[in-house]
């Protein structure tokens, strides 16, 4: 039986835990911050994303990773024959889907996925990955079977404001300014593969945060019961764990991972962002 590896970008958010359970390769996007070229979770994280934006408002630009290291990244982890499944971030974000789709041309045996996704959403296919993979399934065949359940994960976020995607570019400084001054705390979901507001909440953040959950939790109906990530950019810790015994206590996941976004994700939502994402059945 051929072995087959799972690899994803790191925009995954994957945590060092999990991706060691489950031999996961991650491939970092670069991270532009002060004129200097660093690595997603490498040599940069998202606190000093943070701390340099306090002190000179200003923030990095995020680039995706060159067909050049994923060719490497392949050739590595195809050397002993093994069979490769990349998880990538969303097609609809970033043009690192389409560079490693170029880079596995040159391999027999690499399959990249279009998670179209992003953060621990990624992660829930890497795992179900991962079990595919141990129980001898194909890597083609869970390429196949992973396109099928990413249609089926809840991954949404509600940010503490805009001042982020403003500065980033996504939304502009005259809406983000309003958004602020009337408290609006927007959410944020995926659709097709791209980022797109789905409400819009007023009031105290930790209200909001609260009752965004609760939402979340009843609009996703029956889910798959295996494991949901709280998911939050740096924030207040207490707040954060709270919010994940709200998702323990729904009975829905036999498992609740509390996990950090990385530096993409920070960089464009700012701190005190949380986000429950889960299967849905």
């Amino acid at each position: 039986m051929k072995k087959v590896i799972i690899s994803t970008d790191s925009p995954a958010d994957i945590t060092a835990e999990l991706a060691e359970k489950y031999s996961v390769a991650v491939c970092p996007l670069h991270v532009i911050l002060n004129g200097e070229d660093k690595l997603d979770g490498v040599n940069i994280t998202p606190d000093a994303i943070i701390d340099n934006y306090k002190q000179t408002k200003a923030l990095p630009s995020t680039s995706a990773i060159p067909v050049g290291e994923y060719s490497e990244k392949f050739a590595e982890l195809t050397a002993d024959g093994s069979s490769v499944v990349h998880i990538s971030l969303s097609s609809g974000v970033s043009s690192s889907h389409r560079n490693a789709v170029i880079a596995a041309e040159e391999f027999d045996d690499v399959y990249v996925v279009d998670s179209m996704l992003l953060t621990t959403a990624m992660s829930i296919l890497v795992i179900k990955a991962a079990h595919m993979a141990e129980s001898g399934m194909a890597a083609q065949d869970i390429a196949k079977e992973l396109e099928v359940l990413r249609e089926k994960v809840d991954t949404s976020f509600v940010l503490d404001n805009l001042e982020f995607l403003a500065k980033g570019g996504r939304c502009s400084a005259v809406a983000a300014l309003g958004a602020n001054i009337l408290g609006i705390r927007p959410s944020l979901e995926m659709r097709d593969g791209k980022l797109g507001v789905c409400k819009k909440y007023r009031g105290k953040i930790e209200k909001v945060q609260l009752q965004y959950v609760n939402e979340r939790l009843e609009a996703m109906g029956e889910t798959d019961d295996e494991i949901a990530f709280m998911t939050y950019s740096p924030a207040d810790m207490a707040q954060v764990n709270e919010l994940a015994k709200v998702v323990e206590a729904s009975g829905k996941f036999t498992e609740v991972v509390i996990a950090p976004a990385g530096c993409t994700i920070t960089s464009h939502c700012g701190p005190n962002c949380v986000g429950i994402i889960a299967l849905k059945k």
